[in-house]
């Protein structure tokens, strides 16, 4: 009995393992909690045959549906099932990956409903932060300061996603990991939207597509003429390894800017009814760690330029 648990241990730990990413990019809760339970409710979904999109649906409308209760701030089982619900958002958003890479059915459009999805959810958990403070107080000041700050904050975030996303997937192609590699050159997709017919379904994704990757690509310009360096010169295994040695310590910082910390000192402060707090966290503690990251991801690319030349 006792080997027949260790097999099954062992088999779960190697499907979570084929549906990862990369082993050396993840937030420590999701490598040893969100990827094994998120796997259960993969196994299913592929039984199912439910595509990786529709769980990508699924997450929005959970993360949503738990935003809308934490609005309603009524009771505090009301505000336990809504944390409960956007917790399963996070298992949702980790499964629609999952099933993607075991089912082999990746496609752009998941990608930018991934991060639609994602978007969705976090507006409607500022905006409850922002109902929840309403009424803290009657002045004028208070009620014209919450939504400026509440739009500031979502503004962070925005910028704040894009970035690690960005550098996760340049950290993957860097060292010729296909699997979960998704880098896009925006000058690429822009070729491929003037070749699209207009009007068309297709047209419509591949300028979505542009203007998402051209956010991601503008807040790094420098990383931009490396990679231009390297579509005419090529990587060589020095390259790769100079560049593995720094993003390899880098990398880390940007699960600090990821769905795990953000969410759970969120709905900490909301349970706690400090979501003034909550929301500073973003700007005072967040966006530091996202202009670091920037500031030095870029100084990484502009040394390696030289090795590239």
């Amino acid at each position: 009995m006792s080997d027949n648990k260790k097999e099954g241990t062992r088999s779960v730990r190697e499907e979570v393992l084929a549906a990862r990413k990369c082993e050396n990019i993840n937030d420590p809760v999701d490598t040893y909690f969100i990827d094994y339970y998120a796997m259960v409710w993969s196994k299913m979904f592929i039984a199912l045959h439910i595509i990786p999109n529709v769980v990508t649906i699924m997450a929005m409308i959970s993360g949503i549906a738990g935003g809308v209760l934490l609005i309603m701030n009524r009771s505090f089982w009301l505000d336990l099932v809504g944390a409960i619900l956007v917790f399963h958002s996070a298992v949702f958003d980790a499964s629609d990956g999952q099933v993607a890479r075991l089912t082999k059915h990746y496609s752009r459009l998941g990608r930018m409903l991934d991060g639609m999805s994602d978007a969705s959810v976090y507006l409607t958990l500022y905006l409850a932060c922002v109902v929840r403070l309403w009424d803290c107080s009657d002045t004028v000041l208070w009620h014209v300061f919450l939504p400026i700050l509440g739009i500031v904050t979502f503004v962070l975030y925005v910028a704040q996603c894009q970035l690690p996303d960005y550098f996760k997937n340049l950290h993957m192609f860097m060292i010729d990991n296909s699997k979960g590699n998704e880098l896009s050159r925006g000058k690429h997709v822009k070729a491929e939207l003037e070749q699209a017919k207009k009007g068309t379904f297709d047209h419509f994704s591949k300028f979505c597509y542009y203007n998402y990757t051209h956010a991601q690509e503008r807040r790094a310009p420098k990383t931009q003429t490396f990679l231009d360096a390297i579509e005419v010169h090529g990587k060589n295994e020095e390259l790769r390894e100079a560049f593995y040695a720094e993003s390899s310590k880098l990398v880390k910082l940007t699960n600090l800017l990821t769905f795990n910390l953000r969410t759970a000192v969120l709905l900490l402060c909301m349970f706690l009814h400090w979501e003034l707090a909550g929301m500073l966290f973003v700007v005072l503690v967040l966006e530091p760690v996202r202009l670091i990251l920037l500031r030095k991801y870029e100084a990484l690319s502009e040394r390696l330029l030289l090795m590239v030349q």
